[in-house]
């Protein structure tokens, strides 16, 4: 099976998602008039933290939203910003993504907002893939790391953007999330060859055409010699989304 480029997926995360609304190309956000852009973020904001992607404050609680203060946080893979703001009242933020486009369209929702942004910095394809302007306190990747092909030298990279003891935030579709989208057991290695592949990617995402599982074990493997997994629980009532907190060693 055809595994995407980066070229492709770049092109294909520039509609990136707004929860319970659709994926909205970045030039159409952008084009909107401020009161319309508002609308459609607060409502995004209600969807992802009043909906069922929250049960029970899970996806904040899991992901650390309500408990960081006094950090400095990078949002890799941030969308349209929406998740990036939560920190923005009692952090100092940057983001990064893919689409030059969502860099737009997170910078023009935190200056609707009233936050500053220290910077929006733009993912490339290749090591370093980005430079922070500083050390960071935690790096937050919500929906992120399954959809990258080879995520094993980006973590990498992050554990050196990180400070001792800092923070990579993960929220990640589950081995349960591939089995409730195919009705069975995810490969246990690798799924470039698998042929549920696709109706797992589009079981969860209208857009990309690369998605993988994640475990609590899995995360162990690919990722224990630069961070060790300080937490690891279900979000979603089926488990199919969990979060975890990755602290580097």
């Amino acid at each position: 099976m055809t595994v995407p480029t980066f070229t492709a997926q770049k092109k294909a995360w520039a509609s990136p998602p707004v929860d319970d609304i659709g994926y909205l190309p970045a030039t159409d956000l952008l084009a909107m008039d401020d009161h319309e852009f508002c609308s459609v973020m607060r409502k995004m904001e209600e969807n992802r933290y009043g909906g069922w992607r929250n049960l029970r404050n899970r996806w904040i609680d899991s992901l650390r939203i309500d408990d960081t203060h006094d950090k400095r946080v990078l949002d890799y893979g941030c969308g349209v910003g929406v998740e990036a703001l939560q920190f923005a009242p009692t952090n100092r933020v940057w983001v990064a993504d893919i689409a030059p486009g969502n860099l737009k369209v997170a910078k023009r929702l935190f200056a609707l907002s009233d936050y500053q942004l220290e910077g929006a910095l733009l993912i490339k394809g290749s090591a370093p893939y980005l430079v922070p302007p500083e050390p960071l306190d935690v790096i937050h990747c919500s929906g992120v790391l399954h959809h990258i092909v080879d995520p094993v030298p980006i973590v990498q990279a992050m554990a050196g953007w990180l400070v001792e003891g800092g923070e990579l935030r993960l929220m990640l579709y589950s081995d349960r999330a591939w089995l409730a989208a195919t009705g069975e057991y995810p490969p246990p290695e690798d799924v470039t060859d698998s042929p549920l592949r696709e109706k797992f990617v589009r079981q969860w995402d209208a857009v990309g055409d690369w998605a993988d599982w994640y475990n609590q074990q899995r995360l162990v493997d690919r990722f224990g010699e630069w961070f060790e997994v300080a937490d690891y629980q279900p979000i979603t009532r089926a488990g199919e989304f969990v979060g975890a907190v990755l602290v580097k060693r």
